[in-house]
């Protein structure tokens, strides 16, 4: 047995002060940048309020909204960067976050009355107003879209990096159901906002990325097949889960690049889609419910093996299955970011319009399917934590 001199005690009480002292700090500073990530989101909501979209400057305050979103998506960008060490989550950093994620409902709501505006508005105007409403609309949609994914992808990283998960067990479940929910609302309400600019335009044909779609959907469904064959061990379930963490994060990271592509060429050019296209897009989609269905195996697994794992395998393990579930949870948001941003580029439309919504609508609902698995999967290991004092 080694005998500790009372030096070698205080240092390490020293560095313990430390590391809590950190862990603090970054908490506080999290609660500070999410607080003024809200104001922001006020002030854009409120902005939106005040635009009439028959006004003169109309497009004008639609592009300067856009920048404003855009400021709020590099801000949570910002914030998610920063999650690099572990935090202390409190009730204050938790309210901030709903209240973010409901603001971002609210904006997708205002989105939405300046959409309905738009098609009033429409039999009046001319052609060239209506085109210029219409693209600054879609962006403005397609960027309160992302801004819900990365809030959503942020409240994921913040669960992973939180080192009291036991002690707020409830609280962190109340709001990530809450964060569920709201992502939902606002794609469902950004979806009618796209189908109101849509019934505004004509003429489509042309296809694009089909080679990067079908890698995604090829490479997601060999994935999910590895996934599935992984019988897990409560003598190497560490080992198991880190594993299908790291292919998960690679297989992220792959989806990653393509919305970067997209989202690079958005800036520079427009296109056209055919069915095609669209169906490839909704089979990116389709592919996520195959790692959701292999994930809600894990969570059936580790209910039969945790009683006979050890502490010192399963603490890494939950970490490992709470890694893989925001992972799974980030590439549907890039998905839909994907899907949004190509709606945005589309030069014309209409021929295509019916083939987009049916798109649009086909890829939320494997989202929710992807997300309420995503729910489930941490439902339960915060549930492990808890239950194991771990």
């Amino acid at each position: 047995m080694k005998n500790f001199s009372s030096r070698s005690i205080f240092q390490s009480a020293l560095l313990f002060g430390a590391l809590m002292l950190q862990s603090v700090a970054a908490q506080a500073s999290l609660s500070t940048d999410l607080h003024t990530l809200n104001s922001q989101s006020v002030t854009l909501k409120s902005y939106l309020a005040g635009t009439d979209i028959a006004a003169d400057d109309a497009c004008a305050r639609l592009v300067e909204a856009d920048r404003m979103a855009r400021a709020i998506i590099d801000g949570i960008a910002a914030i998610d960067q920063g999650l690099t060490t572990g935090i202390l989550v409190d009730t204050t950093t938790l309210n901030e976050l709903d209240a973010l994620s409901g603001n971002n409902v609210s904006l997708a709501n205002e989105a939405l009355g300046l959409s309905t505006e738009l098609n009033t508005f429409s039999t009046t105007a001319d052609a060239f107003a209506i085109k210029d409403g219409l693209t600054a609309m879609l962006q403005l949609s397609d960027d309160i879209g992302t801004m819900a994914d990365r809030i959503g992808d942020m409240a994921d990283k913040i669960l992973v990096m939180s080192d009291n998960i036991g002690l707020m067990a409830d609280r962190i479940l109340v709001s990530q159901q809450l964060q569920s929910q709201n992502l939902q609302t606002s794609t469902n309400t950004l979806l009618t906002t796209q189908s109101n600019a849509l019934q505004l335009v004509a003429v489509a044909e042309d296809s694009s990325y089909n080679v990067s779609f079908d890698s995604l959907i090829a490479n997601g469904g060999l994935l999910a097949a590895r996934m599935s064959t992984v019988v897990l061990n409560p003598f190497t379930l560490d080992t198991q889960l880190a594993t299908v963490a790291t292919d998960v994060r690679t297989f992220l990271d792959q989806v990653k690049a393509v919305n970067s592509t997209i989202e690079v060429d958005g800036t520079n050019l427009t296109l056209v889609q055919t069915a095609d296209a669209l169906t490839k897009l909704t089979g990116t989609a389709a592919m996520l419910n195959g790692l959701s269905t292999a994930l809600n195996g894990y969570v059936v697994a580790l209910g039969g093996i945790q009683a006979m794992t050890t502490s010192t395998k399963l603490k890494p393990s939950l970490k490992s299955m709470l890694q893989i579930s925001a992972d799974i949870g980030g590439m549907a948001n890039r998905i839909l970011e994907m899907a949004d941003q190509i709606l945005a580029m589309a030069d014309n439309i209409g021929m295509q319009a019916d083939q987009i919504l049916a798109t649009q609508t086909a890829m939320n609902g494997s989202v929710v399917t992807t997300q309420y698995s995503i729910l489930n999967a941490q439902t339960a290991v915060i549930s492990l934590i808890v239950l194991r004092n771990l």
